[in-house]
């Protein structure tokens, strides 16, 4: 008689159990990878957008705004920027906040963020004059911080969120807090 080849019962639920726990210990790690990538794809995100503005003002001869949008078509300050930002040429700046106005060009729209990170800062929006500066609505210069972190557990505290400081120039400088206080 032939003998059948293949796996018995007992073989398929040893080999189901090993790779159960290998996968149990990869997960976390995964997890953690996953939640850092997202972190810095974000972080790089906002920064490229700030740049950008910055050229755009400088390129243009007039100002750019940065400022963060929950429906991207209009300024908010209510809320974090995980909720998404918009990009515009500013030509009027008729109020104390940033305002996409009727006749200003809508240059970038960025949508919400995934639901694990959270965007908090002393700033609403970010606007560049033709200098290249960072300028208040009514000409002052602005300077100020935006935190991007990360909600995900496990995740040590040097990489769980991104300070991003921008300077009375309008440069953004990058810097990992050492101490970080929990994402809120």
């Amino acid at each position: 008689m032939d003998k059948c080849r293949g796996f018995t019962l007992i073989e398929l639920l040893v080999s189901i159990a090993i790779l159960a726990v290998l996968l149990g210990i990869a997960a976390p790690s995964f997890r953690e990878m996953t939640a850092s990538s997202e972190l810095r794809s974000v972080s790089n995100e906002l920064i490229t957008t700030l740049a950008q503005a910055r050229s755009e003002a400088i390129k243009r001869g007039g100002r750019v705004t940065v400022c963060q949008s929950a429906d991207g078509a209009s300024c908010t300050v209510s809320g974090g920027w995980e909720q998404g930002w918009i990009m515009f040429t500013d030509d009027t700046r008729t109020t104390l906040a940033a305002a996409l106005d009727v006749g200003e060009t809508l240059l970038r729209q960025v949508p919400a963020t995934n639901s694990n990170i959270v965007i908090t800062g002393n700033m609403t929006y970010v606007s560049y004059g033709a200098d290249g500066q960072s300028h208040l609505m009514l000409g002052g210069f602005l300077a100020g911080q935006l935190r991007v972190c990360s909600t995900v557990p496990g995740l040590a505290d040097t990489e769980r969120a991104r300070l991003l400081t921008i300077n009375i120039t309008g440069r953004v400088v990058v810097t990992k807090p050492t101490v970080t206080a929990a994402c809120a």
